[in-house]
């Protein structure tokens, strides 16, 4: 991936709207890797949550092979999969068939969060114990399940069918120093989720390009960070659309594993000032606002974090609104608004 140029694309949770079927939310998120597929956006990644009413984006690389068949070009991948839920094994195996269908276009993303509460995280592993130290251990064995392992390895002998030899891109997904570390000392790409975690982005991603050492996998450092986009040219819509998922993620953090709000509910809902001021917080550094706000927020971004490409995450209650953002960021970048980290500076030397 080269630096003279800003990558885009989308990750995508099969939202759920309220009123709507699993069903179609699922087909939603395949028109929605379609659309960005139209659109020129290089990847479009699916995350691993469980347990959620609105989220349907339970089974990744499930989805992911619909989403491949309805494409031809975008790259397609988890961001991602939560590597201590399942097997690695399982993991090469699943990613390994998805290589044998849609080629260098699947990219496999790791996370080590649960992607869940505690409860639901012991039912998906069968055992009480969440421990996250074996991390490094299950993802060593993973990637050596696409690349052969040493002999000293007792798992050395056992081949991922689909999937060895057929080495995916490696991502490793985290919102912390700890992830941007890891993917630094094994010589692979980084994405930071600054849509959910903005505090710590640029200290992360210096953290990467610090620890980076050159692999079979990469010789350069290679970060992008997730950005949520909610856009109109109308600041009430942009307030409208935003008012749904801001009411479940407080909800969420009361603890409750809330219903899709309805536009209704999100209008008549009065928030408190305590909650304005967590909005407000929470929303300061994602790219909320008019095609011009979006602009300036994804490139102040960009420029202090030193990212290669950004990651939108669509945030709107509808799908239009959803296709919107994408649409904006799109005509952004082909406006040649959005820069890579530096070009603005380079500029007005």
């Amino acid at each position: 991936m080269s630096d003279d140029t800003l990558h885009l694309s989308v990750l995508d949770l099969a939202t759920r709207e309220y009123g709507q079927s699993n069903t179609e939310a699922l087909q939603g998120s395949i028109d929605m890797a379609v659309h960005a597929e139209k659109l020129g956006y290089e990847r479009f990644w699916v995350a691993e949550h469980h347990g959620m009413p609105g989220i349907t984006s339970s089974a990744p690389a499930v989805l992911l092979s619909a989403v491949g068949a309805a494409t031809s070009t975008i790259c397609i991948g988890s961001g991602g999969v939560m590597l201590p839920n399942h097997a690695p094994l399982v993991i090469a195996e699943q990613f390994g068939t998805l290589r044998a269908l849609y080629g260098d276009r699947v990219d496999l993303g790791l996370g080590r969060a649960p992607g869940t509460d505690g409860a639901t995280a012991m039912a998906l592993r069968r055992t009480d114990r969440l421990d996250v130290d074996d991390f490094p251990d299950r993802l060593a064995d993973l990637i050596g399940f696409f690349t052969g392992m040493d002999e000293s390895n007792p798992l050395s002998r056992i081949r991922a069918v689909p999937g060895y030899g057929d080495v995916p891109e490696f991502w490793l997904l985290g919102s912390s120093g700890y992830s941007a570390q890891v993917a630094g000392a094994l010589g692979v790409s980084f994405a930071f989720a600054h849509h959910f975690a903005s505090d710590n982005t640029e200290a992360a991603l210096a953290l990467y390009r610090d620890s980076f050492r050159p692999s079979r996998f990469r010789q350069t450092p290679n970060a992008l960070i997730g950005v949520q986009v909610v856009t109109d040219e109308d600041p009430a819509v942009v307030d409208e659309q935003s008012a749904p998922g801001m009411i479940s993620f407080i909800r969420m953090r009361q603890g409750a594993k809330p219903e899709p709000v309805s536009m209704d509910e999100a209008r008549a809902y009065e928030f408190t000032d305590l909650e304005r001021r967590f909005i407000a917080a929470r929303t300061e550094r994602q790219a909320y606002g008019t095609a011009d706000q979006v602009a300036d927020k994804i490139n102040a971004l960009v420029e202090s974090t030193g990212a290669n490409g950004v990651i939108v995450a669509p945030g709107a209650a509808q799908a239009r609104y959803r296709h919107q953002a994408l649409d904006v960021v799109a005509g952004l970048h082909a406006a040649g608004r959005l820069v890579p980290a530096g070009a603005a500076a380079s500029a007005s030397v």
